[in-house]
């Protein structure tokens, strides 16, 4: 007998692999992504490779370029409004 398949929406939170709590939701335009920020999306750091000359615009270059590829060559001008959701990764045993 086989496991009937389940959207993980659906699974109960000890299924989870992680837990998040959301911290704060804001609005920003998108242009406005702090450093700080485009690192935390994953954007890799660069100070250890660009110590002089500020590796927060080489950050913010590269998460430009993700940010074009995914939505288009005009998309970073338009400078939309996004949401900005920060989480804070709970233990496993908080979470349940």
């Amino acid at each position: 007998m086989t496991a009937k398949w389940r959207p993980s929406i659906h699974m109960p939170r000890w299924a989870s692999r992680i837990t998040l709590e959301i911290n704060d939701i804001r609005i920003e335009r998108l242009q406005d992504v702090s450093a700080r920020d485009v690192i935390a999306e994953g954007t890799p750091d660069l100070k250890e490779k660009f110590p002089i000359g500020g590796p927060e615009l080489y950050s913010t270059f590269i998460f430009r370029n993700l940010w074009e590829s995914i939505h288009g060559s005009e998309s970073w001008q338009a400078n939309p409004w996004v949401w900005v959701l920060q989480f804070r990764l709970l233990d496993q045993r908080e979470g349940k």
